[in-house]
């Protein structure tokens, strides 16, 4: 991550007067709280990831990737939603997109599964790590 996204990243902090941001990309993390910052390098354990995306429930989560207003509808002013309830999905599929500042970023399924729930609305603000929809893997 270089230094002009992390400056990216504390304007949007401020202008959308955050309390908390975490972000996690390509083995480095860094999280912002309101009254200091407090960064960090670490490699991501991605088996750690899948064993905290599954829920007590059994079902996996599908959080969101970082800050931003979350969209389920394929076009604007479209009834055609990227995914609904009960929609089986494939690992990889795109199930919405979440924009911030201007960016348009897709939001993918990292398991295979049926759309159990879906906790947001389109065009809610999400925060980093909100579970937007949980998913049961198939032959649950």
């Amino acid at each position: 991550m270089n230094v002009k996204k992390v400056k990216e990243l504390i304007k949007l902090f401020k202008d959308e007067e955050l309390t908390k941001l975490k972000i996690e990309e390509k083995g480095m993390k860094i999280h912002i709280e309101k009254g200091g910052v407090v960064q960090s390098s670490t490699a991501v354990d991605e088996q750690t990831s899948d064993e905290t995306a599954q829920n007590k429930s059994g079902k996996i989560e599908i959080k969101a990737p970082q800050v931003g207003t979350f969209y389920m509808q394929k076009e604007e002013g479209s009834d055609e939603n990227f995914v609904d309830e009960g929609d089986t999905v494939q690992k990889g599929d795109q199930v919405g997109i979440i924009e911030a500042m201007k960016v348009f970023n897709d939001v993918h399924s990292d398991h295979s599964g049926v759309i159990e729930e879906i906790l947001v609305e389109n065009g809610d603000t999400v925060e980093y790590d909100q579970v937007l929809m949980t998913v049961r893997k198939e032959g649950e």
